[in-house]
């Protein structure tokens, strides 16, 4: 038994690791507790004695790195570029050399340097694409040459990082951020395409941007007068939810919207009030937890009434009356349908008007 025992520490030994220097631990939590006090350089000196007194290149270059931080945020902008450069040259960890990048572009912007900073950016991104922080700086980058140049300017850069990092894990926020760019631009025709090619380049169900991209084509492809083309990306997203559904599905965010908008379509492009409530019921039937239910069950209502449909107008009614009580068109439910019992809370006059309530 001692000797099973013995074997399982020298395991542990092997497996967990080894636990750090006393001494690193005690400058560790002494630059913790110089933080909390509000003196960030006696952090930072803590840091650094932390990491000289490390066993481990990990816990080493991870003191060093906070060092940086407190050292840029006391004031002392050399030491912690200094600290910075040398993670991002030195750095064992890939993470960590990212991590460094970065931060010495924000050290930059932060003490006014901001030429530097946007040189130190676009570098850091181009170098490191596939870290989760380059979505961020990419964002800051594009709103900086907005600002300093406006779309045309931010359009040859994403085209010039598109050919650059297409590949990358950074590649899908480039094209859906040209897409975004170009409709901004006014530019809609060349903005649908580009949401398009965003959502078939990086497809569900790993692309972050499919059904936003999906959903703005849709919407372009209604200012450009080609309702039909809408209904096919918006059909085109939900189809992928009910494919999934058998086995499990999330919902995506925009589900629920494209479900409506196919109701609003029909209703109010293509003129097809009967089509638009039963597309306009689908939004509770398939996505009953959306904040969108009501106003679609409520909407369904009013197609009711003025197709004269007492029972079609009573129905959706009902169901929001029981489901959503906490629902703002609950009070006006009983004065488009008298079987409902009155609310003690009164319907709101906007919401009268819209429906043309008396």
């Amino acid at each position: 038994m001692r000797r099973q025992l013995l074997g399982l520490g020298l395991l542990c030994a092997v497996a967990c690791g080894s636990p750090p220097p006393a001494a690193y631990v005690s400058e560790s939590g002494q630059a913790q507790a110089s933080r909390l006090k509000g003196d960030p350089l006696e952090a930072a000196r803590h840091y650094e004695r932390a990491a000289a007194l490390a066993d481990k290149p990990r816990d080493a270059e991870e003191a060093r790195y906070r060092a940086a931080d407190a050292y840029a945020e006391g004031g002392d902008a050399a030491r912690a570029e200094a600290l910075y450069r040398g993670l991002a040259a030195q750095g064992e960890g890939a993470e960590r050399r990212a991590r460094a990048d970065f931060a010495l572009a924000d050290l930059f912007e932060t003490t006014g340097r901001e030429a530097e900073a946007q040189t130190e950016r676009d570098r850091a991104i181009r170098k490191n694409p596939d870290f989760g922080v380059a979505r961020d700086a990419l964002s800051r980058r594009i709103a900086y040459l907005e600002a300093h140049g406006g779309p045309t300017r931010v359009l040859a850069y994403l085209d010039d990082l598109g050919r650059a990092l297409s590949t990358s894990e950074l590649g899908e926020a480039i094209a859906y951020q040209r897409a975004r760019e170009l409709d901004n631009a006014g530019q809609t025709a060349q903005a649908r395409d580009a949401y398009l090619a965003c959502a078939t380049a990086y497809p569900y169900p790993g692309g972050a941007y499919w059904d936003d991209a999906l959903f703005r084509a849709a919407e372009k492809e209604l200012t450009l007068g080609a309702p039909d083309r809408a209904l096919a990306h918006l059909q085109r997203m939900l189809a992928k939810q009910e494919s999934a559904s058998f086995v499990g599905s999330y919902q995506r965010g925009r589900y629920a919207e494209a479900q409506l908008k196919i109701a609003e379509i029909y209703r109010d492009v293509l003129h097809d009030p009967a089509r638009a409530r039963t597309e306009l019921r689908k939004v509770w039937q398939n996505h009953p937890s959306s904040r969108l239910v009501d106003d679609a069950l409520f909407q369904e209502a009013l197609l009711a009434r003025t197709a004269g449909d007492q029972a079609g107008t009573c129905a959706p009614l009902s169901i929001i009356v029981r489901q959503l009580p906490d629902s703002r068109y609950v009070p006006c439910a009983h004065l488009l349908c008298s079987e409902l019992a009155e609310s003690p809370r009164a319907c709101h006059d906007y919401i009268k008007r819209a429906a043309g309530l008396p």
